[in-house]
């Protein structure tokens, strides 16, 4: 188990690493690097040797299939609506306030329950934190200097990951 506790540490540094990469305009040549280590390396701790759960495990996998599908059709809408230098309200902007990192959740989780994998499952809970913990600081050191009361007002009738 102590290799899974090393991947969740890499996902945290990865994250500052990229912190420095996007907004302190040093290591600029890491931001694609780290997105993509943002996005894959959850998907490799199923992998680990680890045990994993016994309950119906037919149900877990239909389960992470869904979930997978519905993290991927979340992601394919955001790419479509998806703008850097402007704030997006509409498409899936108009319901949730960090439509990307909710697909990728979705994906994740989905790829934990169809490995049934229990350490991965488990420390993903460490991980979904983090991107909890990133999109916050996102929203209150980015966000809120960038478009101030355009993104407060949008922030009052958008949820962060889920549908107010």
């Amino acid at each position: 188990m102590t290799i899974q506790w090393l991947i969740v540490l890499i996902f945290a540094l990865n994250i500052g690493l990229i912190w420095l990469a996007t907004f302190k305009n040093k290591l600029s040549w890491y931001h694609s690097l780290g997105g993509l280590i943002f996005s894959f390396l959850p998907f490799f701790t199923v992998f680990l040797n680890q045990p994993h759960f016994d309950i119906d495990f037919y149900w877990w996998r239909i389960a992470g299939i869904i979930a997978i599908i519905l993290g991927l059709a979340i992601l394919a809408w955001t790419k479509k609506h998806c703008h850097p230098l402007e704030l997006v309200k509409a498409g899936p902007y108009a319901l949730v306030r960090h439509p990307w990192y909710l697909g990728l959740i979705f994906v994740w989780v989905g790829w934990w329950w169809l490995w049934a994998a229990v350490y991965s499952f488990y420390l993903g809970m460490f991980i979904l934190a983090m991107i909890w913990l990133q999109a916050y600081l996102e929203e209150k050191l980015v966000m809120e200097k960038k478009f101030g009361q355009e993104f407060l007002d949008y922030k009052h009738a958008t949820g962060m990951f889920w549908i107010k």
